[in-house]
């Protein structure tokens, strides 16, 4: 879980300039965007401003145990570029924060991180325009609770991980074992 740090909820209470960075893991190169125009720079990257051309929608932070789709939008992107983007998205992350900015124009400390999210795919649309949206879905919160794991537990697997550790050997004949459970 993030914590507001003093340095954040005092920003934010001075009512100082904010708005929202956001990192998309891609197969075609990460991407860090920021709202508003012009370039941030943060924790060693340069944030490129998509003023009213980016979206993140929607963010909500609930109590019940569900996963909450995310999309990060990007839109007036030539269709040229988008026919060159990798689609292969599944499994990569997508953060977001909220930023102030101090007087001087750089970055409060410690950003608020809203969206540690896992990306699953991507669409494109064409407007009449010609030009394309890119948007990427992707799910936050209990994701990992309700997908199937991949692994089983068995010897083998384990020792894909662990190559010797024999802590599942015994695992088949354990299976098939009868056991008495009545007390002694």
């Amino acid at each position: 879980m993030t914590i507001l740090t003093p340095e954040m909820a005092t920003a934010l209470q001075d009512g100082k300039p904010r708005g929202m960075l956001v990192k998309i893991e891609h197969p075609s190169g990460t991407g860090y965007f920021a709202t508003g125009v012009g370039k941030i720079s943060w924790n060693g990257q340069t944030w490129l401003g998509t003023g009213k051309f980016g979206s993140v929608t929607p963010i909500k932070h609930t109590s019940d145990i569900s996963v909450q789709d995310i999309a990060f939008s990007l839109s007036g992107i030539d269709p040229t570029v988008v026919a060159q983007l990798n689609d292969a998205v599944c499994n990569l992350s997508g953060q977001a924060w909220l930023f102030c900015l101090n007087d001087d124009g750089t970055v409060v400390r410690d950003p608020y991180q809203l969206i540690d999210s896992q990306l699953d795919y991507q669409k494109f649309d064409i407007d009449a325009e010609g030009k394309a949206t890119i948007s990427i879905i992707a799910h936050s919160g209990f994701y990992t609770l309700v997908r199937g794991s991949e692994e089983a537990w068995t010897p083998e697997n384990q020792k894909l991980t662990y190559p010797t550790d024999t802590g599942l050997d015994m695992l088949y004949s354990l299976q098939n074992q009868d056991l008495q459970w009545t007390p002694t």
